[in-house]
């Protein structure tokens, strides 16, 4: 069964260099890699081109989107994920690709956007949202209908830091997600991103709460949350 790589970028030609060296010296190299170019303004395009790569350009400005455009490029079963500015060990996909096989999951993920998954589980859980934390909301859902995610939390190195920003909108996703599944009623601080970055997450979600008029009840919810971590 062929393995499709996918490999989503945004304005990443200060690292690229890196992260296509790290995916070149996997020690189970995929069988095709498909790279999709989201809205580039840099020489992202010109570091691609250097490698035996398909190319995808699309702009969307949307992590998931790209991804969705990317995967409708591809030519195998299985779909393995890459992130634009994270190095990855040179087993992440024989890790990845042994845990699929050993345990049957619909998902095994490595941390966050990196992941593999058969074209089967999009089928059947349908395509990744749009969210900014459009990960978790995926896991969720899969979890929620019956799937099985394996979680390997893998080493990884984040070669940029993202917008602090964009932490806030984290945090907002959050919010929606608690009503949408019954989660913790509040993002944990110090588990994800860092301290600082977590805690702009905590304020969104807290945000969120306010703006859909649930902050007292996931107040309310708080104590039973902390017993059960």
């Amino acid at each position: 069964m062929g393995v499709s790589a996918i490999l989503p970028i945004h304005d990443e030609a200060t690292v690229l260099g890196r992260v296509l060296d790290a995916i070149d010296r996997q020690s189970w190299r995929p069988d095709e890699l498909v790279c999709v170019l989201d809205d580039c303004r840099d020489e992202s395009e010109a570091i691609v081109r250097t490698r035996p790569a398909k190319v995808v350009r699309v702009k969307v400005r949307n992590t998931a989107a790209a991804l969705a455009a990317g995967i409708s490029e591809t030519s195998h079963e299985i779909l393995l994920l890459f992130d634009g500015n994270t190095l990855v060990p040179i087993d992440y996909a024989a890790r990845l690709l042994e845990a699929f096989e050993t345990t049957g999951a619909d998902l095994v993920e490595w941390h966050g956007g990196m992941m593999l998954l058969p074209r089967s589980t999009l089928d059947r859980y349908g395509p990744f949202s749009r969210m900014h934390l459009w990960t978790l909301e995926y896991f969720l859902r899969v979890e929620s209908r019956g799937g099985q995610v394996v979680r390997l939390n893998g080493p990884h190195k984040r070669l940029k830091r993202s917008p602090l920003g964009r932490n806030i909108r984290y945090g907002l996703d959050y919010s929606a997600l608690v009503e949408r599944y019954g989660i913790a009623p509040f993002f944990r601080i110090g588990t994800k991103s860092g301290w600082i970055p977590d805690l702009f997450a905590a304020i969104g979600t807290i945000v969120g709460h306010v703006k859909n008029r649930r902050l007292w009840r996931a107040l309310q919810a708080l104590p039973g949350a902390i017993r059960d971590r």
